[in-house]
């Protein structure tokens, strides 16, 4: 319990220590003012009267100052009315948190979080208009889901079968007819792809989501995508070298609309020169050398793996 908490609860109950007060005293007030005034009701007796005119105004005011806090407060409307409803969701929230941990630390996972869930990919044409984006959608969404159904629910990932939600349409619309996709298309073709919205394990529900990519060109045949500097020394490997170079790639490709499913899949289809010489060039050699991965084509996300050429040269000014 932080601090903050501790001084909210007491400022709450000083001031119910304190509205108890003024009503009563309000209601003493009222009480005797009636007394004085010897003021009877139904011909009880005065005194009596003034007890009760006392009590029923200290009530009154109580009444009056829940009810506003009630309008005034959601917190103090939801502590009177929704209590019970709100216990019970804390209750279903802790009992999935128990069999979340229960799955993380007994069952292997299935299928993890943004893998592609589904070969097929959706290809709604440039300059598509909204019936024929809705129809590209709901292809490519049929068809997914007739894979995952397929695939995932046999041994050994036995998961259950795909339950479309309730608002199936409406999510399909909503991506057709996104600001997004809507400004995308105008440019170029957009890519659909189906992922793990969540982890899965062994008797889970399939759950995916789908993401759109515009097919726009990241990086132009022949242009420099990464660099990396490294200094000549009889410990330096060219082929670590390399595997660090090809990291750099993909999060730069990666940033340029690259889809992280095939970002990651860089492909060296050539070295300038070859691998055993640029080993002998930083081993041998002295200075730094510049190793640099070039687009061997020119790459969209319709290319589906990153294709460079990798060359290895003194770096400038040595």
């Amino acid at each position: 319990m932080s601090i903050i908490d501790i001084l909210r609860g007491t400022g709450i109950v000083v001031f119910i220590v304190l509205l108890a007060g003024v009503i009563a005293y309000l209601g003493d007030r009222v009480g005797h003012q009636v007394g004085r005034k010897r003021l009877t009701l139904f011909n009880i007796r005065p005194r009596y009267t003034s007890t009760i005119i006392a009590v029923g105004t200290g009530m009154i005011i109580a009444l009056i100052v829940t009810l506003v806090a009630i309008f005034a407060s959601n917190q103090v409307k939801t502590a009177f009315f929704r209590l019970n409803e709100i216990n019970s969701e804390i209750q279903k929230a802790q009992a999935r948190a128990q069999e979340l941990e229960r799955k993380v630390t007994s069952s292997p996972v299935v299928v993890n979080l943004d893998q592609p869930m589904s070969p097929t990919i959706g290809h709604v044409p440039l300059n598509a208009p909204a019936g024929l984006r809705h129809d590209v959608i709901q292809e490519f969404y049929t068809q997914t889901v007739a894979f995952v159904n397929r695939q995932w629910t046999r041994p050994p990932y036995s998961l259950k079968k795909f339950v479309p939600p309730a608002n199936l349409q409406q999510i399909l619309n909503s991506l057709s007819d996104s600001p997004q996709m809507q400004a995308w298309v105008t440019q170029s073709p957009v890519l659909l792809f189906a992922y793990a919205d969540q982890n899965l394990y062994p008797g889970d529900t399939i759950h995916f989501g789908v993401k759109a990519y515009p097919d726009r060109l990241i990086a132009p045949a022949g242009s420099v995508i990464a660099s990396l500097v490294i200094p000549a020394s009889k410990n330096v490997s060219a082929q670590l070298a390399l595997q660090q170079l090809n990291g750099y790639v993909a999060t730069q490709v990666a940033r340029a609309g690259m889809p992280p499913y095939f970002a990651g899949d860089v492909n060296p289809q050539k070295t300038l020169p070859t691998m055993s010489q640029m080993q002998q060039m930083v081993q041998n050699g002295n200075g730094t050398y510049l190793m640099t991965a070039f687009a061997a084509t020119d790459i969209y996300p319709h290319t589906f793996s990153v294709p460079v050429v990798v060359t290895l040269q003194k770096a400038p000014n040595q």
